[in-house]
């Protein structure tokens, strides 16, 4: 079910922002190991070529809008960018599309490639 931006932002209490609206790298490890959810890059195509995370899919923030639909509704999905900012607009665009598993992930690209090694 589609919300609006008002929608989405009423339900952000503070209790809500502490808690639910981050994983942390390992905590998306987990499910991911388990199917449960994917990382989206939302890094622009350079910026992903230069230094890519074999583990997420890319879509870009300006190409989010007509590419959503890729996207599994059925899995966590933990947003990235490295500033964080994409991933709060990322965030709040999933969610007045019906995606109720969004997430940002709070991690580095370090913290990342280290989930990604042997």
């Amino acid at each position: 079910m589609e919300r609006t931006l008002e929608d989405v932002l009423r339900q952000k209490t503070r209790e809500f922002l502490a808690s639910q609206l981050k994983i942390t790298a390992p905590a998306f490890y987990e499910k991911w190991k388990k199917g449960e959810a994917i990382i989206l890059d939302v890094r622009s195509k350079e910026e992903a070529d230069l230094v890519s995370i074999n583990c997420a899919v890319n879509i870009p923030l300006n190409e989010l809008p007509d590419r959503y639909q890729e996207l599994p509704k059925d899995k966590t999905i933990a947003v990235f960018c490295p500033g964080k900012i994409r991933a709060g607009m990322a965030y709040a665009f999933l969610k007045t599309k019906g995606f109720d598993k969004v997430v940002v992930l709070n991690a580095t690209l370090d913290d990342i490639a280290a989930l990604e090694r042997p």
